[in-house]
């Protein structure tokens, strides 16, 4: 929580310039440039949120660049000859991505990019120009040289993708709100098309520390094992959970010293109010996610077991103990002084909670995710006398690479919603006949 500026002379000489603190954690960034006078541009999240600033050589504050309650999420040119930066930022909604140009003598941002989506800027030298790659949620992206003098733009690429040309179908934003009652969340909402409501769902989960998965932009669209699962029946549910990214200090800071808790209340938040407006059934709802989205499938399924009635894991974290210190560390403290905050934020005290049915996914040379993980949490149930399937690839690391791999996976993932949440599973999607673990609900792991 704290960031301490030198500057360091040929000689090896060291002075401090300043220093930066910020609770409950410093997020790092990638933002600093140093003017040719001697001035450094730095983003800061002093203010709460993620803004530009400017300070002189000797570390003294200078001026305020931006402000306001959005982040500048990046820094893509410093025109000196032009007295600008040019940022990427969400001065106009945390769905989308736009490019801005501000003074560096203070002032207005002035936003650059046209079209309502995601946006990605790669901005020539001189700041004259910019390669701007966008997509929204209806088209695939498109990539243009754009002229800061002129309206016109050069066509690099045009595609003519579109969720329409590709039978599929865009999924609806849509905000609720979090477990308390107040702050707004973005949802993702994917709906089928060919069951009567209310349906079934299943919740597609990351909802860790530095992510963003609700946007507008093609990524969603053309998930093609979220579209799956939708056109198998199920209302298929994304939200970013208070802990993600891009809206704040205060919007992560719920994950401090407690993790695996408001997340999963809010992600039970979002689909009760859901099932209020009737587009599910809260008897058959199932979730799934890998990495931290893996963790969190884990800990809805033990926290909230009558709502969460089955999941498939991959890869998940079950212990802090057992993850990266310089991740774990920065929202847990350190496990020495903050034993109980290791010991709430962990799965394996609860795995006697377990009610439904759970998959886990592992990759037994997983270099991020240790292999242990898992291993911990079937000692952890079998000494509760509860069970979970179990599907391993031992030639895998933390993301399934081989096709072969990928495909098994991800037909046993949705084997597995559609048994255990009583949905009919078509065998073309089974590609090859079931094994005994997809035909039977009490296979052995």
């Amino acid at each position: 929580n704290s960031l301490h500026w030198l500057r360091v002379d040929p000689d090896g000489t060291a002075t401090e310039l300043w220093i930066e603190r910020s609770e409950p954690w410093l997020n790092l960034d990638d933002d600093t440039r140093l003017l040719t006078d001697g001035r450094i541009l730095r983003s800061t999240e002093r203010s709460g949120f993620r803004h530009l600033e400017l300070r002189e050589a000797d570390g003294a504050f200078q001026q305020q660049l931006t402000e306001g309650d959005w982040v500048v999420t990046g820094v893509a040119h410093v025109g000196e000859s032009r007295g600008e930066v040019l940022f990427l930022g969400t001065r106009d909604g945390v769905l989308e991505r736009h490019l801005y140009a501000v003074p560096l003598g203070g002032g207005e941002p002035q936003r650059l990019t046209r079209e309502p989506g995601w946006h990605e800027a790669t901005v020539s030298d001189d700041g004259q120009r910019w390669v701007d790659t966008w997509s929204s949620l209806e088209r695939a992206p498109a990539v243009a040289m754009r002229f800061r003098e002129s309206s016109s733009s050069v066509s690099i690429h045009q595609p003519s993708a579109t969720a329409a040309s590709l039978d599929l179908s865009a999924p609806e934003l849509r905000e609720v709100r979090a477990a308390d009652g107040s702050t707004p969340l973005h949802a993702a909402l994917y709906r089928p098309t060919t069951s009567a409501e209310p349906s079934p769902a299943v919740v597609w989960v990351y909802g860790g520390p530095h992510s963003q998965k609700v946007a507008n932009q093609w990524a969603l669209t053309i998930e093609l094992h979220r579209q799956l699962t939708c056109q198998l029946g199920f209302v298929v549910v994304v939200v970013d959970n208070r802990g993600t990214f891009f809206r704040g200090v205060d919007f992560e800071a719920p994950l401090w010293r407690q993790m695996g808790a408001v997340e999963v209340a809010d992600q039970a938040a979002a689909v009760r109010q859901l099932a209020a407006e009737g587009l599910l059934d809260t008897s058959r709802v199932g979730i799934t996610g890998g990495s931290y989205g893996g963790y969190l499938t884990i800990m809805a399924m033990l926290r909230e077991p009558e709502l969460f009635r089955s999941g498939v894991a991959a890869a998940p974290v079950t212990d802090w103990r057992l993850y990266d210190t310089a991740y774990t560390e920065r929202y847990l403290g350190m496990p020495g002084e903050e034993p109980d905050a290791y010991a709430e934020s962990s799965v394996l005290p609860r795995a006697g909670a377990l009610r439904g049915a759970l998959l886990l996914v592992h990759g037994l040379i997983d270099e991020n995710v240790h292999f242990q993980h898992t291993a911990r949490l079937l000692s952890a149930l079998a000494d509760a006398d509860r069970d979970a399937e179990l599907l391993v690839f031992p030639d895998e690391r933390h993301l399934t690479r081989r096709q072969a791999a990928r495909r098994q996976h991800q037909r046993r993932a949705l084997s597995h919603l559609c048994r255990t949440l009583g949905q009919p599973l078509p065998s073309e999607v089974l590609g090859a006949a079931p094994d005994a673990s997809e035909r039977s609900p009490q296979a052995a792991s």
